[in-house]
């Protein structure tokens, strides 16, 4: 096991907001920082797309990729549940498996969260084609690590089901080159902790602060 690349990208991979991806034909869109669109005489500070008037606003064509990014990134419940609603409306407007919000630099699978409404979103992903491997150019983190840091074991079985041999143990720059198992174990997620080890990960790894 090696660690990841970590260098940025060369200057010329950067064309008209894109960068590219694993290959040179694959190019990611960085969206630009929106602002969360909001009903304009709602009485809460959150999007909820529960609410009949944010629904409106969520299925209106006019309502950007970027905005709909700013929704997720409110990261409160009432949206966390409806991950897979606001998830498809991105990917009606075109939005790529490998396109990022250019606040948190996170693709569509980097925001799966409430646990089952994210194993069943991450499988609709992965079978448009969805790569698990991509990382987070915030956090350098993968699908995996998310996964393993929110303690979400459904999600750690899902983007392992579609991951190859040895992707359990990929190791994360932002957590001093630690596996998904370190990342789980040093924030006490017991759930993901176990269902990690019963897919494989290995807790005889080191790093240089960690040891599981």
């Amino acid at each position: 096991m090696t660690k990841e690349d970590v260098s940025e990208p060369a200057e010329g991979d950067a064309v008209l907001g894109c960068f590219t991806r694993n290959a040179p034909h694959q190019r990611a869109v960085i969206h630009q920082v929106a602002s969360a669109p909001m009903p304009s005489d709602c009485e809460f500070s959150f999007f909820d797309p529960s609410e009949p008037q944010c629904r409106e606003i969520l299925q209106d064509p006019n309502t950007t990729i970027p905005e709909l990014f700013a929704v997720l990134r409110q990261w409160v419940p009432q949206v966390q549940k409806n991950i897979d609603v606001i998830g498809i409306e991105i990917l009606k407007r075109g939005c790529g498996f490998f396109s990022t919000a250019s606040k948190s630099q996170c693709c569509d699978f980097s925001f799966c969260c409430d646990a089952e409404t994210a194993a069943s979103f991450a499988r609709q992903l992965l079978a448009l084609g969805a790569d698990p491997n991509l990382r987070s150019r915030w956090t350098n983190m993968r699908a995996l690590h998310y996964a393993a840091y929110f303690d979400v074991p459904q999600l750690v079985g899902v983007v392992l089901q579609a991951s190859q041999p040895g992707e359990v143990d990929a190791t994360c720059s932002d957590f001093e080159f630690g596996t998904a198992l370190h990342i789980a174990a040093s924030n006490l997620c017991t759930s993901a902790v176990k269902r990690l080890l019963e897919l494989g990960a290995n807790p005889a790894f080191r790093v240089r602060f960690f040891s599981v």
